[in-house]
């Protein structure tokens, strides 16, 4: 059985490539366009996706940024040394543009967990990043990636609920049990007028698995 349809495709002058008939110069204009339009197109979703990611609510914190509650009813709230007692359970915080009064939620990678200890039982890496004993670190557990939100009151040290990684806050947040692969990354305080402040970046790369090219 003969295939028609092919048959005409390959007759048709309109379709080979040195046709020089009346469609030809449409058919030009039309690659122009779309060599022209296609890069454009790319560019312009490109240039979206970066300026979504600089936003400055999902900038990672920032060196001068203050701190701020995760909660809603408090978010904008500055965190101050004063409101935080020795040993209490980490808390769940944000970075704060204060100047701008922008809060960094826009990631959840921007999620912090604060806690003041006693400064006599910091080692000397953790005190040189610490303020007063208050100690930042990424509240993203380097396993999978869950909020690292217990507390084992005993031992003084954070667990991630979902696979039970347990880290030291008071030893750069090593990890003491469990599956995750590496610290809890710090984030450098300093105090200014009681308000504690964002004094450098992180010390390592936030989240989990192969670390960001």
């Amino acid at each position: 059985m003969t295939n028609r349809t092919s048959d005409n495709v390959r007759k048709s002058r309109c379709c080979q490539a040195d046709y020089d008939g009346p469609d030809n110069g449409f058919r030009r204009d039309m690659l122009k366009y779309l060599a022209f339009a296609i890069p454009i197109a790319n560019l312009s979703v490109s240039g979206k996706l970066s300026a979504a990611q600089n936003r400055p609510e999902r900038l990672p914190p920032q060196p001068g940024d203050r701190l701020t509650y995760f909660s809603k009813s408090k978010r904008g709230q500055i965190i101050k040394l004063s409101d935080l007692a020795e040993l209490d359970k980490q808390q769940l915080i944000l970075p704060y543009d204060a100047q701008n009064n922008i809060v960094r939620d826009g990631s959840r990678y921007n999620q912090v967990l604060l806690q003041k200890l006693p400064e006599s039982k910091l080692s000397n890496d953790t005190k040189a990043l610490s303020a007063s004993g208050v100690v930042a670190y990424s509240a993203i557990c380097t396993h999978a990636g869950c909020p690292v939100t217990g507390w084992m009151t005993d031992e003084e040290n954070y667990m991630c609920p979902c696979h039970q990684s347990v880290f030291n806050p008071k030893d750069s947040g090593v990890v003491v049990s469990g599956p995750a692969p590496r610290n809890l990354p710090a984030l450098p305080l300093k105090v200014e007028n009681d308000e504690i402040v964002v004094a450098g970046n992180f010390n390592s790369w936030i989240g989990f698995g192969k670390p960001p090219r």
